[in-house]
This record gives structure tokens, sequence and C-alpha cells, in this order.
């Protein structure tokens, strides 16, 4: 929507501030209650165990007026999931490193991970550094 602004227009920051202005209040409006109701209605039965699990989570965060979804994540799988169900608060989705044989397998899959992970609806990312004195 906003590409030909702010590739080549003279107003590019003021254009994506205004666009996410605008975002912000529109999602003020949604009813997430409703929304979740319907995408229960839709949903496969019988659900996998990981569905289960991300939709009882957004189930247990509306519950008990969260303010937040922590979960820890290795491939991204949960974290899509959560966001699936479309909660109303932001979903904390902590990335951290496979860890075999008593040495980590390091290479730049969870820094892409954290990065490509943020194009589903509510995430925010944090990635874990471990070093060899620490345990997971």
């Amino acid at each position: 929507m906003l590409s030909g602004e702010t590739a080549a227009g003279a107003y590019p920051e003021i254009s994506v501030q205004t666009m996410a202005r605008i975002c912000l209040e529109a999602e003020d409006f949604i009813d997430y209650g409703d929304l979740f109701k319907r995408i229960m209605e839709t949903a496969p039965m019988p659900m996998s165990p990981l569905q289960s699990l991300a939709s009882s989570a957004v189930t247990t965060a509306f519950c008990i007026n969260a303010v937040l979804i922590l979960l820890l994540t290795r491939g991204g799988t949960t974290a899509k999931l959560v966001s699936k169900y479309r909660p109303s608060i932001p979903i904390l989705s902590v990335v951290v490193p496979q860890i075999t044989r008593d040495s980590i397998v390091w290479s730049c899959s969870d820094e892409a991970l954290a990065r490509n992970s943020l194009i589903f609806r509510g995430q925010l990312k944090l990635r874990i550094i471990l070093n060899q004195q620490m345990k997971l």
C-alpha cells in the first residue's frame, strides 16, 4: 500500500507512521473473543496435541486477562500455531538454540527463525545466546 510513497515519495517516514497509527486504531475494533470462537468452529476435530496446546494457551490467556503469552521454541511451529488463534495480546517467542551431546550446535538458523517468524501476527522475538557454562 505504501510502496510508492516509501520508495520515492517526499515523506516516507511520515507515511509509515501514519499507516501504523491507522492499523493500531483498526485493531482496537476487533472482537478477539468472537474471532477465536469462529476459528475454533472451523478447526478440524480431533485436534492434534500441538493444535490443542496452542488453542488452550490462547483460551487460558483470555480467561486470566494475561498481558503476554510467553513460549519457548526451537523450530517456530508452536509460535505459529498460537498466532493462528489470534490472541489480543502479544506473543513473546523465546528462540533457543539446539543442544545435542553436551555441546551447542550453533548456526544462523535460530537467528533466521527469530527474524522470519515476525511475519506472524502478534509475535515478538527474543533470541537466547548460550555459552558453554550455561545449562538449559
